[in-house]
């Protein structure tokens, strides 16, 4: 059976600058990457050339990566020393860290991240998006085991817990931005027209 094609590849989500040129050190052609390719041959001599801006972006959330890459990110060669951890699993240890494995905050996150995996295999949202939004949405909540209740605009926005989260697990910047203001406008009672904040929030409806 068919997949629904891979939002990571899917160009409708992809930001200036993520198709790029690259000079050839061998003779000076450009060399055009998408920023999901690991290697490519440059067209005038043959060299076989890395991408220096190689972005995983959503492969390090997806069980599909392997497949996408030719390897795992996840695993020996992605380049994280602590374990070649994947983005997913240090917020997660992050938050187990920060409320206990055991406790309220990990278990609700823990059933809304299962349920997002699966929302995500049939909905057209980025994974790099949804995926930590939802492990973050109870982190800077004031009553983070009940459902959310209105917040005041300068507490909605500052989410120092989960920007600190974000920052020590490498989330990219402008994935971090669309983070926070799904966290934000789900704790005020808002709504984005997006599939990324529909996700998020039926990852945890009836929780």
């Amino acid at each position: 059976m068919n997949r629904t094609r891979c939002p990571g590849q899917d160009t409708r989500y992809w930001r200036p600058g993520d198709i790029f040129t690259v000079q050839c050190a061998s003779c000076g052609s450009a060399v055009e990457f998408f920023k999901d390719e690991a290697s490519r041959r440059c067209p005038g001599c043959g060299t076989r050339l890395q991408n220096p801006r190689l972005s995983m972006g959503c492969a390090q959330w997806c069980e599909h990566a392997r497949e996408c890459l030719g390897f795992d990110p996840k695993q020996a060669g992605a380049g994280d020393a602590a374990g070649d951890r994947s983005v997913a699993d240090k917020i997660i240890a992050s938050i187990r860290k920060e409320f206990g494995a055991h406790s309220p905050v990990a278990e609700a996150t823990d059933r809304a991240y299962a349920k997002a995996v699966q929302l995500l295999k049939s909905e057209r949202a980025d994974p790099g998006v949804v995926l930590p939004a939802v492990l973050l949405l109870l982190a800077d909540s004031p009553a983070p085991a009940q459902p959310p209740a209105r917040q005041s605009s300068g507490a909605r926005q500052s989410l120092p817990l989960a920007k600190k989260i974000m920052e020590d697990a490498g989330v990219e910047l402008s994935d971090a931005d669309d983070i926070c203001s799904i966290i934000s406008t789900y704790h005020s009672g808002g709504f984005i027209d997006s599939p990324e904040f529909r996700v998020v929030k039926n990852s945890f409806n009836g929780r």
